[in-house]
């Protein structure tokens, strides 16, 4: 399998782009390859199955979005300071991923051999490491990964709602709205 080409490059945009619009199953390694400007067999060579192909996709596009990065920067500031940039980071980088969010979002709910929602696991788990050192440093109460789910899950669903509410539920804009819970993450856990 070779998938650090410039045709392997190609094959896994134009999946990522078909597995989002139109789910796993209904999207055909046919269209993908005429999509592409390949021909099927070529898709088979370099990926070897369709199931394959996603999970390369996928797993590409994870270790493409660099997660560590959301930290950069952050250690001279504040708790209040340093999680309103933290949070917009990470949804920005939702923002980026939203086509990978989307498959992953048409995946059934009993779907066993794809890993779902691995760029959120990477997340809580940069974010766990790093509540656990402001908690050893006396700067937050609280227990490390239930603040690295809770941040996940409430940014997770701002971004649900608004890929599934088209822009239509509210005028709020993306950036109000991380805000807000920011605030809200920072008045439960912050030391007083």
């Amino acid at each position: 399998m070779k998938n650090n080409n410039e045709t392997s490059q190609k094959i896994m945009r134009v999946a990522l782009r078909l597995f989002s619009e139109k789910g796993y199953y209904p999207t055909t390694t046919k269209q993908i390859a005429g999509e592409a400007g390949v021909n099927e067999l070529t898709l088979f060579r370099h990926f070897g199955s369709k199931g394959n192909l996603f999970q390369v996709t996928t797993e590409h596009y994870v270790i493409d979005s660099q997660t560590d990065e959301i930290l950069n920067g952050t250690d001279h500031l504040d708790f209040e300071e340093s999680m309103m940039l933290i949070s917009v980071r990470i949804y920005k980088l939702y923002m980026k991923s939203k086509k990978l969010y989307k498959v992953q979002m048409k995946l059934a709910d009993d779907e066993k051999e794809f890993i779902k929602l691995k760029l959120s696991r990477k997340l809580i788990s940069v974010l766990e490491t790093h509540f656990t050192n402001l908690k050893e440093q006396g700067k937050i109460e609280g227990n490390p990964k239930l603040m690295a789910v809770t941040l996940i899950n409430s940014l997770l669903g701002a971004l649900t709602v608004e890929i599934l509410g088209d822009n239509t539920i509210t005028n709020i804009s993306w950036e109000g709205i991380v805000e807000e819970h920011a605030k809200q993450f920072i008045s439960l856990y912050k030391v007083s």
